[in-house]
């Protein structure tokens, strides 16, 4: 005879890797979304900055600062994107690994536009090696989570 109550869905403790792949979703997505800002910020701030880091003068005209700007809201929407991810490792565990391997390609042409655009050294050797840090955990992350999801059901 069947129960009159609905059934509720096993809930299985979450894997430790589970745990720190959405942390790591969550510190990218809280450092990426901060581009935001930029989106927002006065032309004359982003000359500022431009001049700071060494790069003198910014460029006049409006592709500048179109191009400052969508940049940095493509950045703020993978932002909010790694945030949903993080809720769900498992079921977007799919889209996490496009996301990943994704981020690791994008970190090679990063490095080659970098080179090529004449970047600081420091800018060079910090951002696509980032890139390279947090894309690469959190796909060691989602592989390891994906083995211990496999053998847990396969027990």
């Amino acid at each position: 005879m069947t129960s009159p109550l609905p059934r509720t869905r096993e809930r299985r403790p979450v894997p430790r890797a589970e745990r720190a792949l959405a942390w790591v979703l969550r510190v990218n997505g809280a450092v990426t979304v901060t581009a935001l800002l930029a989106v927002f910020m006065p032309v004359g701030w982003m000359g500022a900055v431009h001049s700071r880091l060494g790069l003198g003068a910014a460029p006049d005209g409006p592709m500048f600062e179109y191009l400052a700007r969508t940049v940095s809201a493509l950045y703020a929407i993978h932002g909010g994107l790694c945030f949903v991810l993080s809720t769900d490792v498992r079921r977007f565990g799919p889209v996490i690994t496009y996301v990943a391997c994704a981020e690791l390609a994008f970190a090679a042409a990063l490095l080659l536009i970098d080179v090529k655009a004449g970047m600081p050294a420091a800018w060079v050797m910090v951002e696509a090696p980032a890139v390279v840090f947090v894309s690469g955990l959190m796909l060691g992350l989602r592989i390891v989570a994906r083995r211990r999801e496999r053998d847990a059901t396969s027990d």
